[in-house]
Formats: structure tokens, sequence, C-alpha cells
């Protein structure tokens, strides 16, 4: 497979979107060293203003790590944004941080929400405690549109209720593959053990889009099956392959794809750079923070912005190292 049909597999996969908010374990031990997350965060709201509707989406899922007053000023502007995939995003981002000072906004915004935005909307709302609209999802898993069917899956399984459970079995045959792939990935994000057992076997699969869904999904799964998916993986034959379980290890505590993610922070693709990023912001090392200072200058701005987005990520994991080990907490 080329490098070129790889990255264009892995852009179909949404490794470069919602995939960045997806989280793990963390481990709390790292450098003393300080960080700083001034660059970053300029880094981020940059990105919110660049021309290509992926490199905001990423910037907004980034934005998440963010410091609140500047996370709310940009989920606010990527509300209004122009690309369905922003607000899409942006409404995600708000139910994950369940920040209430959106829910009227949210409100306002249903009733004339197109599809591709309105399970973003239900996710953030549910997320707040209001599922008036929930059952709506069973309407936009029937969609015309494949991506609005992909995104109403996705958010059943993040909302994590197992009663979904049956709604989702009903569409695992969808014609279009990348939708198959998120109804699985959803059944098995609710614990349903056919799709646990898909999902394992389709990590063994000779097809770039199968396997490659098949880790990231893993990253997910607290299961030992999931961890043995991902150890696996940093044997895969391709190097996206390799960083997605660096990272989803690396959630899970375990520092055993760091060489994999500093060996491609070095590659001449960018998008594995971009992985290579994500899986040393998972990975509390303080010279891995080095590492991403430096990649805040990258010439390719999608790398910048995962760049910046690990960064942020090992700021806080340092802050969580610094809680647990205060007296307070001895």
């Amino acid at each position: 497979m080329t490098t070129r049909s790889i990255s264009k597999t892995m852009k179909t996969l949404g490794f470069i979107g919602c995939c960045w908010l997806v989280g793990g374990c963390a481990s709390t031990s790292i450098s003393n060293k300080p960080i700083s997350i001034a660059p970053a965060e300029g880094v981020i709201l940059r990105g919110m203003h660049s021309a290509s509707p992926t490199i905001r989406a990423a910037a907004v899922e980034s934005a998440s790590q963010l410091p609140s007053p500047s996370a709310v000023k940009a989920l606010t502007a990527a509300l209004t944004d122009r690309s369905s995939a922003v607000r899409f995003t942006a409404c995600i981002v708000i139910g994950n941080l369940r920040l209430r000072a959106f829910q009227s906004r949210l409100m306002q915004m249903y009733p004339n929400s197109g599809q591709r935005v309105k399970a973003g909307i239900i996710y953030a709302l549910a997320r707040l405690g209001d599922e008036q609209y929930v059952g709506q999802l069973a309407t936009l898993l029937h969609s015309k549109n494949p991506t609005v069917r992909a995104n109403a899956a996705m958010v059943l399984g993040r909302l994590g209720d197992p009663s979904a459970i049956g709604l989702l079995r009903t569409d695992s045959a969808d014609s279009i593959h990348a939708v198959r792939l998120a109804v699985t990935s959803a059944l098995a994000r609710l614990g349903y053990h056919r799709a646990i057992s898909s999902i394992i076997a389709l990590s063994y699969s000779r097809y770039a889009i199968d396997h490659l869904a098949a880790l990231n999904t893993s990253r997910s799964l607290n299961t030992p099956l999931a961890a043995n998916v991902l150890l696996n993986g940093l044997h895969d034959p391709l190097p996206a392959g390799q960083l997605i379980a660096a990272r989803g290890l690396g959630q899970r505590g375990s520092e055993q794809g760091e060489k994999i993610a500093r060996h491609y922070a070095r590659s001449s693709d960018p998008s594995y750079r971009v992985l290579a990023a994500l899986a040393l912001g998972w990975i509390p090392d303080g010279n891995n923070a080095d590492r991403l200072v430096h990649m805040l200058h990258d010439p390719s701005e999608k790398v910048r912005i995962a760049a910046a987005a690990g960064l942020l990520h090992l700021y806080h994991l340092a802050k969580l190292g610094e809680a647990y080990n205060s007296p307070q907490m001895n």
C-alpha cells in the first residue's frame, strides 16, 4: 500500500478528527521539568482560523485541553463555523467537557441544524442531562447520508447506554463499509461481545481501513483482549498501525511504544508525524515535551496542531502527578 493511500485511509477513519477525543487510562509519572503551554495554546487558536476545515476541526478537538476561558472562546466560534464537520466536532467536545454554559445555545441550534450536526447536539445535550432528543438518533441511523449514519452510530457508542445495542445491531449490515465499521466500533464500546470479537478479528485484516480502525477502537476498550491487540500493533506492517498502538498503550500507562513514536516524529510523512505527536502526548517523559515543543514549528499545520494537543496533554498529566504526590494525597 502506498503512503498516499495510507494517508487517505487514515483520513477516512478520522485520525485527524474525532478519534483525537478518545481517552483512556493515563500514567501520572512525569518529569518535574515545568511545561509551558502558551506556545501550544497559540498554535491551536491560530488553527481555528485555518482555510482547511480538517485543520479547524482538529484545532477544535485540541481546544478541549486548553484552559477554560480559551476553550470556551474557541468552541463558541466553532459552533458558527461554515463547516458542518467543525460544528459537529465542537458539539462532541462540549459534551465531553459537560460545558453547561452552552446548553441554551445548543437548544437554539437544534431545530435548524442539518442532520450532520444534529447527532453532535444530541450527544452534548444528553451529556448535560437533557435526553429529550436521544430517540432521534434512530432516525439519523437511517439517513440517506452515510456520514450522518456514522455520526449517529458513534454518538450512540459514546453515550454508553447498552439499550442501544439492539438498535445498532439492525444497522450492522449497512451498505457502506465505513458505516459498518462505525457501528461495529460503537457496539464494541457498549460491551457487545460479538462486536468486540469482530474488532479483534479485524485487527488481523490485510485491508488497512479495517485493521487500523480495529486498532483505533481498541484504544477505548477496557479489556485484556484489546490490550493484546495494541501490543501486537507495535509490530504492525504499517507505521500508522504501530503509532496508533503506541498511543493506545500510552493511554494505559505503558511506555512500550515510545521508541516507535520518537522514530516517526522525524518521519518525512506528515501523517506519521501527526500520529507520533499524539502518541508522545500520552507518554509522560520530560524529553517528550521537548520533542513536542520542537514539533510546534513543523512545516505541516496538521502536525503543529497534533504537537500542541500532545504537549497540552503532557501538561495535564504533570498536574495530575503533582496532585497525586501532594502531601494531602499522602
